[in-house]
C-alpha cells in the first residue's frame, strides 16, 4: 500500500501524458502527500465516517424511543415483551420493526402498499388491454 502510494505521483503524470500529450508539461501532477500524512488523512476519514454512523445509529434510536413512549402502557408492555423474546440483531430497524408490529404503524404501510400495488396492477392492465386491441 505504501508503494502504491508513493507511485502515485508518477501514475498521475503519466495519465496526463495520456490524456493531454501535447500539454502533458503544462500540466503538473497534484502534489502527493507523504506516507505519514496519507495515513493520518486517512485516519481522520475513518474517525470521521465512524463518528457520522455513530450519529445516524444514536438519532434512530432516539427517535424510535420517541415513538415507543408515544405508545400506549398495554402497548408498551407487548412491544417490550417482543423485544426480550426477540432472536435477531439488536439494532434500530429491527426495534422499528416490533414497535410497528404493535402501534399499528406497520398495517396501515401494509395497506398503503397494497394499494399502491393494486393501482399499479390496475394501470398495467388497463395499458396491456388498450395494446392487444390494436393488434
Amino acid at each position: 500500500m505504501e508503494t502504491l502510494h508513493l507511485r502515485r505521483q508518477d501514475r498521475a503524470a503519466e495519465k496526463i501524458a495520456q490524456a493531454y500529450p501535447l500539454f502533458s508539461d503544462q500540466i503538473a501532477p497534484p502534489r502527493a502527500l507523504s506516507a505519514e500524512e496519507e495515513r493520518m488523512r486517512r485516519e481522520r476519514m475513518y474517525d470521521r465516517s465512524e463518528q457520522r454512523m455513530r450519529d445516524l445509529v444514536a438519532g434512530q434510536w432516539r427517535r424510535l424511543r420517541r415513538e415507543y413512549f408515544a405508545c400506549s402502557v398495554d402497548v408498551r408492555e407487548r412491544i417490550v415483551n417482543d423485544w426480550k423474546a426477540w432472536r435477531g440483531p439488536a439494532n434500530p430497524v429491527c426495534f422499528s420493526y416490533v414497535i410497528e408490529k404493535h402501534n399499528g404503524i406497520g398495517e396501515e404501510k401494509s395497506r398503503r402498499h397494497r394499494e399502491r400495488e393494486a393501482a399499479m396492477i390496475a394501470r398495467i392492465d388497463s395499458a396491456r388491454l388498450a395494446q392487444s386491441s390494436l393488434l
